[in-house]
C-alpha cells in the first residue's frame, strides 16, 4: 500500500510539472525569430527591423520590446504579404495579432538605447536573441563589453553579430573636415572716354513705342519681384532641407514620402518627417494624403 502511494505521488508530481510547462513549450513554439537587424543613424536613433516565423494556427504572439515603450515609435508590422496587422503594447513588449500569418515583420524607432557624452556614443541593449547591428558610416569602435560573434561590413558600414546578453558598445564618428579658401580679387579699372559733343536733332518718341515701354518695364519688375521672392523661399534651406527640394526637381515636382525615404537612407524617418513639414510650413512643399501614402510636392 505505501509503494502504491509513492508510485501514485510520483505520477501525479510529473503530471503537474508537465502541465506547469506546458504552456511554455507552446510560447516557445508560436514563433521563431529569424532575424534581427538594428540600424543605427548618426543622430542616434536605432531602427529594429524583426523577422519573424510564425505559427499560422496561433492567434497573437508577443515578443519583447528592447526599449521602453515610451521610446517607441514609426511602429509597422506587416505579414508576408505586406498586409498591416494590428498590435498592442504590454509591459515591456508587443503583442501582435497574426492569425494566418506565416511570417511577420515587426519594424520600430527608438531613441532610448544610444546617449553621447564629450562626442563619444554609447550603444546600451540587452538582447534575448541574437541580432546584428550596422553602425553609421565613419564609425570607429572604441569600447565593448564583450567580443562579438561577428565583425564584419555591410556596404561599408561597420557590422556586429551579438549573441543573447547584455552589451555595451561604445563607438565615434569621424567626418572629413575640408577647408574652402576663396581668393577675392579686385581689379579697378580707370578708363577715360572724351566724348565729343555735336549738335543733333531731337526725334520725339511716339506715343505707341512710349507705352510699349511703360508695358515692358512693368513685367520686368514684377517677374523681377517674383523672382526675388523665389530667391527668399529658398534662402538659407539646410543641406538636407536643398537635397529634397533638389531631388523633386529632378522628379517632375512630386515624390512619395517612401520615395524620398528610399533616395536618402542616411535621413531617420521622423528626421524626414519634420524636415517635410518644416518646408510646408516655409511654403515651398505641401503634402497631400492619397490612399495610404504621402505624396510631396514643391508649391
Amino acid at each position: 500500500m505505501y509503494c502504491m502511494n509513492i508510485k501514485v505521488s510520483k505520477v501525479v508530481f510529473f503530471i503537474l510539472l508537465f502541465l506547469l510547462f506546458q504552456p511554455i513549450v507552446f510560447a516557445e513554439n508560436s514563433y521563431t525569430v529569424k532575424d534581427v537587424t538594428l540600424t543605427v543613424f548618426a543622430d542616434g536613433v536605432v531602427r529594429v527591423s524583426a523577422a519573424i516565423s510564425v505559427n499560422e494556427d496561433e492567434a497573437t504572439i508577443t515578443l519583447p520590446l528592447l526599449s521602453s515603450q515610451e521610446h517607441v515609435f514609426n511602429v509597422v508590422v506587416f505579414d508576408e504579404n505586406t498586409v498591416p496587422l494590428d498590435y498592442e503594447f504590454g509591459e515591456g513588449n508587443i503583442t501582435i495579432y497574426s492569425l494566418g500569418a506565416s511570417n511577420v515583420l515587426l519594424e520600430y524607432d527608438t531613441d532610448a538605447l544610444t546617449r553621447k557624452e564629450a562626442g563619444l556614443w554609447t550603444l546600451t541593449i540587452s538582447t534575448p536573441f541574437e541580432l546584428k547591428v550596422v553602425f553609421p558610416e565613419n564609425s570607429v569602435l572604441m569600447y565593448m563589453n564583450a567580443p562579438p560573434s561577428v565583425i564584419s561590413s555591410d556596404g561599408g558600414k561597420l557590422k556586429l553579430t551579438l549573441y543573447p546578453g547584455d552589451w555595451e558598445i561604445s563607438y565615434e564618428l569621424l567626418y572629413q573636415r575640408t577647408t574652402t579658401h576663396i581668393v577675392t580679387q579686385t581689379v579697378i579699372q580707370t578708363t577715360v572716354q572724351t566724348k565729343t559733343q555735336t549738335t543733333q536733332p531731337v526725334e520725339v518718341m511716339p506715343t505707341s513705342a512710349y507705352y510699349a515701354l511703360v508695358v515692358c518695364a512693368i513685367i520686368t519688375i514684377a517677374v523681377g519681384l517674383v523672382l526675388i521672392k523665389h530667391r527668399k523661399r529658398f534662402k538659407g534651406l539646410k543641406t538636407e532641407e536643398a537635397e529634397i527640394v533638389r531631388f523633386l526637381k529632378e522628379n517632375n515636382g512630386r515624390a512619395l514620402e517612401a520615395e524620398l525615404r528610399e533616395a536618402f537612407p542616411n535621413i531617420p524617418r521622423t528626421t524626414m518627417w519634420r524636415l517635410i513639414k518644416r518646408l510646408e510650413k516655409k511654403g515651398i512643399l505641401r503634402v497631400r494624403k492619397v490612399g495610404l501614402q504621402n505624396v510631396v510636392e514643391l508649391a
